[in-house]
Parts: C-alpha cells; sequence; structure tokens
C-alpha cells in the first residue's frame, strides 16, 4: 500500500490518501477509528502505530473513493508525527575503505521540525552558507522495541520513503547544521513494507536541474535496512513513526541553492520534484563575540 498526506490546495486540511497507479483516494474517515488518546500522549505516532489494523478499512474505502491525480495535489510529510529522525554515519563502501564504520561512528540527529514534504521545498534558511543534499531510504518504524535483533528488524519496520538529508555545512555541531526547518524531505508517500521485496537492492537517481547528482543502489550500503534497525535499538528505544535515514556516499553529495529543482527516484518507492527556495539570511550577530574564557 501508498500511503500519502496530501491537500487539494494550502488552505485545506490535510488529508490521508491511498495512492493507486496515478491517482489517490481519499482515506481520511478511517482516523475516525483511532483509539482516543489523553495526557501524557503515547509515545510515537499513532496513525503509523494502529496501521497494520487500519489497512482493511482503507482499502474499503479507497475503493470507494473517487480518485484526484496525484499531479493535481500538494503531497505532504507521510509520516504526521516522526518521532525521532536518526541519520546513519558512514554507511558506504567508501567510508569503509578509509578505516570507518557505521558501528564505530554511531548515528548523527535530525530534529523534527526539519520533517517536509514535497510541496514544502527545501528553504536555505541561511542561504549565505552551503547546503548539501543528501538522497538516501528512510526507513520508517512501525512498532516499539529495543535491543532488536537484525534477524528480525524488518518485522518492526512500517515501510520506506524516499529521503533528502539536507545538510547545512559549517562549523557547528552536524545535528544543528542538519535541523533547519524544511530539511528532512520525505516522500512522496510511505510505500509499505510488503511492497519492498529488498530494500538492499534498490537503484536510485538524484537530478538537480536535469544533472545527474546521485545515481546508487542501496547494495551499497554497508549497514543494510535491518542492520541500521539493530544499530539503532541497540542504543535506544523505537518507536512508531521514528525515521532512520540510511546515510549518503560521500561521492555524491552536492550544493543546492535558492532556484534549484531536485529529482529524486527510487526503485519501488516512487519519484518527488522539490523546489529549493531562499530564506532571509542569519539574524542573530556573529560579529564581536568574544570567545569563551577559560579559568587558569
Amino acid at each position: 500500500m501508498k500511503i500519502c498526506r496530501y491537500q487539494t490546495r494550502p488552505d485545506e486540511p490535510v488529508r490521508v490518501g491511498v495512492v493507486r497507479g496515478d491517482m489517490v483516494h481519499d482515506v481520511t474517515a478511517v482516523t475516525d477509528t483511532l483509539p482516543d488518546v489523553r495526557w501524557p500522549y503515547p509515545a510515537g505516532d499513532q496513525f503509523i502505530a494502529n496501521l497494520e489494523t487500519l489497512r482493511p478499512l482503507m482499502e474499503d474505502l479507497a475503493g470507494n473513493a473517487p480518485g484526484i491525480p496525484v499531479a493535481d495535489v500538494l503531497l505532504r510529510n507521510p509520516v504526521a508525527n516522526p518521532g525521532k529522525f536518526l541519520c546513519g554515519a558512514g554507511n558506504f563502501e567508501e567510508v569503509l575503505a578509509m578505516g570507518g564504520h557505521p558501528r564505530r561512528l554511531g548515528l548523527l540527529f535530525k530534529m523534527t521540525n526539519a520533517a517536509a514534504g514535497e510541496a514544502d521545498g527545501v528553504t536555505l534558511r541561511w542561504p549565505e552558507r552551503t547546503t548539501f543534499h543528501e538522497m538516501e531510504i528512510a526507513i520508517v518504524i512501525g512498532r516499539q522495541g529495543t535491543e532488536i535483533p537484525a534477524s528480525e528488524a524488518l518485522d518492526y519496520v512500517a515501510g520506506y520513503c524516499i529521503g533528502l538529508d539536507m545538510t547545512m555545512q559549517g562549523s557547528e555541531f552536524p545535528s544543528f547544521g542538519k535541523s533547519f526547518d524544511t530539511y528532512g524531505v520525505m516522500g512522496p508517500w510511505l510505500t509499505t513494507r510488503d511492497e519492498i521485496a529488498d530494500p538492499d537492492a534498490l537503484d536510485f537517481v538524484l537530478k538537480v536541474n536535469g544533472e545527474d547528482r546521485q545515481v546508487d543502489s542501496t547494495r551499497r550500503l554497508v549497514l543494510g535496512i535491518a542492520d541500521l534497525v539493530e544499530h539503532a535499538a541497540s542504543v535506544m528505544t523505537l518507536y512508531p513513526g521514528d525515521v532512520i535515514f540510511s546515510g549518503t556516499p560521500p561521492r555524491s553529495v552536492g550544493p543546492v541553492v535558492a532556484g534549484d529543482t531536485m529529482h529524486a527516484w527510487m526503485e519501488g518507492l516512487g519519484e518527488m520534484t522539490v523546489a529549493v527556495s531562499g530564506g532571509p539570511g542569519r539574524k542573530t550577530p556573529l560579529d564581536g563575540m568574544e570567545p569563551a574564557k577559560t579559568s587558569a
């Protein structure tokens, strides 16, 4: 199943849809069956947590709802409430060849305010700085777990999206540069796990203004999908709606500037076109700041 969140106009509520072919079928009514929750709210995205229970009703609703062309809707992030974004570090063969290993490097982190969908685009809030594109597979966790062995890891996966892990370059901590609004693009929809026979064998291409920037495959991941889930769950509890970005080969990251258009395609997961715009530039001063003093 391909599940999206969409609007027909920017001023309308976000709806839930099932994508069949090139049409979206409205299944928003399924959310009325979600369990009532009260504060303190349970961890995780409640739609993703209940997805398997909801799917039969979604199939029925989609079969009875008229379709809207995908090209006519605004696609938002398919995961409404991601709990955390985890980013694979050094997870490609080039880094391994240089002596690094993702299990030694750990994980990088992106704040969830960065979440965006195709229609949101990417805003370079500090356009005077350099921001790189990093296309990868985004793994959406489907149920709570910790200390998950790789042999069972795919049972904890709800599905997959194309991920654009945008990263501003600079001397700041890496998670800072990854956490600007719109720097975590996911889409075009959530493709459920059962539709992807082997997530470790998906070709993908990222073009910027029609030029190939990344032409690669998840075959070259050092830690594949199951191993990435095991890696993350070895140090923290994973919840429904958490997202793991797989990591990007260093050879294929590159800059984008305001006015660019990124087109991302991944085998089995679809394609999306993401516009890049410029923001206002840095508003907080750096000039005149004195270095921190240290005691003798």
